[in-house]
């Protein structure tokens, strides 16, 4: 899906401003049609003096082509190619409003065909149908087309906060229940002589979130006899919906650095960091390294629509040596960072590094700061990882000669969605937020220092763990990438 961005927004205020230019555009794009005013006039059952008002606005602006003159004119869909990239968005987001408009609509005549089907009941049956109603989940109204309200559910008389009893035969204007008000509002847009159907979602003061949807009734000689109003709590399925969108933020925010090292590792296969490779090898590098150019980009487009999060799922702490974690991290880098020519250095403690720590997040925070520092290096730059005690502490640092980060700035780089005015290329804001909360998740600090030009140097400190007895001492050897 198209995302809305601000060169879209002014697209569409400037040059797209009418329902009929967007119309029209999506019409001749996606019938690839050639005609005249007055035959698109008829395809889309406009005045031929307003179409032909459009495409001219859209022919000048450079959406279409147009040969001949006056009413013989023929339009065809064809853009110049500056603008083209912006037309293509508009029509997917035109096209995703368009399906889900035509979903929404479809749900309603599903739901008006039911009270449809209820109402005839209840004239036949009304005791059962008042059964069947009572017995719903969701709140129903039935509404004279004064507003009097000649039928409540109980479900409905508890979202309205009183007695069913004590609001039938009474107008929705008169009750003190600030929903009564908003569902008096939206009951007078359902007016003569289109009658419209009416979808609502409201956010209360109390933090409820209620959806409306309010039909008109008619009897068999066409009359209008009120609306039925069909209410539900929507608050639990928001706040699913929210906690989904956030855990999907986080994940395919850091799905980007394995991607990343595999995209690296088969770009150093065919730069001949691997020796000299047979075809068949070769061909299969390429296959990798283009695959995940395509899944790269596609959780880039996540990462930028998914809102993020501010929790964390449920830590699984377990005892590991911090220079072994680090070290494969360091390993993965190792393809991207030979292919843009950066020198990537290792430097750990000769002794264990224990934490007792979510392995995983602590995984996931080291690449994300890698994965910074190889980002927003310069050319032939340098990293430097390393891993070391600090009294009761344990350390990662991680340093660049990257662009740096303004003082004045370096007080908000944590937050959601921040990104330093140094900042190069794309990026959500979300990688050292989720930094933060991790490493203050487990009893740690994160500390910085940066200059402009200069480079940024990150260190995570985290509480040391005491060393398992039944484990011998393994030391680590530096470690230093091949220089390009």
């Amino acid at each position: 899906m198209a995302v809305l961005t601000e060169t879209l927004r002014t697209f569409l205020r400037e040059v797209l401003n009418t329902p009929l230019k967007q119309e029209l555009l999506a019409f001749l794009a996606t019938n690839q049609a050639v005609d005249t005013a007055q035959g698109l006039s008829v395809w889309l059952g406009r005045p031929k003096e307003e179409v032909q008002s459009a495409a001219e606005a859209l022919f000048q602006a450079g959406l279409l082509k147009r040969e001949g003159d006056g009413e013989n004119a023929i339009y065809r869909y064809q853009p110049r190619p500056e603008v083209a990239e912006l037309v293509e968005a508009f029509l997917t987001l035109y096209q995703t409003a368009r399906s889900q408009l035509l979903q929404e609509l479809q749900h309603l005549r599903q739901q008006a065909e039911q009270v449809w089907e209820q109402l005839r009941a209840l004239q036949w049956e009304q005791s059962r149908f008042r059964l069947v109603l009572d017995s719903m989940t969701d709140g129903v109204l039935v509404l004279l087309p004064d507003g009097t309200i000649s039928y409540l559910n109980e479900a409905g008389a508890n979202l309205l906060g009183a007695p069913a009893a004590q609001m039938m035969g009474k107008s929705l204007a008169a009750l003190s229940s600030p929903l009564a008000h908003l569902l008096h509002r939206a009951v007078q847009e359902i007016a003569p002589p289109l009658f419209p159907a009416i979808t609502r979602e409201w956010y209360l003061d109390n933090g409820t979130v209620i959806r409306a949807n309010l039909l008109p009734v008619f009897d068999e000689q066409k009359r209008f006899l009120g609306v039925v109003g069909i209410v539900r709590d929507i608050t639990q399925m928001r706040r699913r919906e929210q906690e989904q969108r956030e855990v999907l933020s986080v994940l395919a925010h850091d799905i980007k650095s394995p991607i990343t090292a595999i995209r690296g590792f088969a770009l150093s296969g065919l730069r001949g960091y691997m020796g000299e490779l047979p075809p068949p090898a070769q061909r299969a590098f390429q296959v990798i390294a283009e695959q995940a150019d395509r899944i790269y980009e596609m959780v880039q487009q996540i990462v930028q629509v998914v809102t993020g999060t501010r929790g964390l799922p449920p830590l699984r702490p377990v005892r590991f040596d911090l220079r072994e974690c680090v070290q494969e991290i360091a390993q993965a880098f190792e393809g991207e960072c030979a292919e843009q020519g950066l020198t990537l250095s290792l430097q750990v403690d000769d002794q264990p590094v224990w934490v007792n720590a979510d392995r995983t997040l602590i995984e996931r925070t080291v690449a994300n700061l890698l994965s910074n520092a190889v980002k927003y290096n310069r050319q032939e730059g340098k990293i430097w990882v390393r891993v070391f005690r600090r009294g009761q502490e344990a350390v990662v640092e991680v340093e660049d000669t990257g662009v740096g980060i303004p003082p004045a700035e370096l007080p908000f780089i944590f937050r959601r969605f921040y990104r330093a005015s140094t900042a190069k290329g794309e990026g959500s804001g979300l990688g050292l937020s989720f930094v933060l909360q991790v490493v203050e998740a487990h009893g740690g600090r994160i500390e910085v220092n940066s200059a402009v030009g200069q480079g940024s140097l990150f260190r995570i400190l985290l509480p040391l763990a005491s060393e398992p007895q039944a484990l011998r001492e393994t030391p680590l050897r530096a470690y230093r990438l091949r220089e390009p």
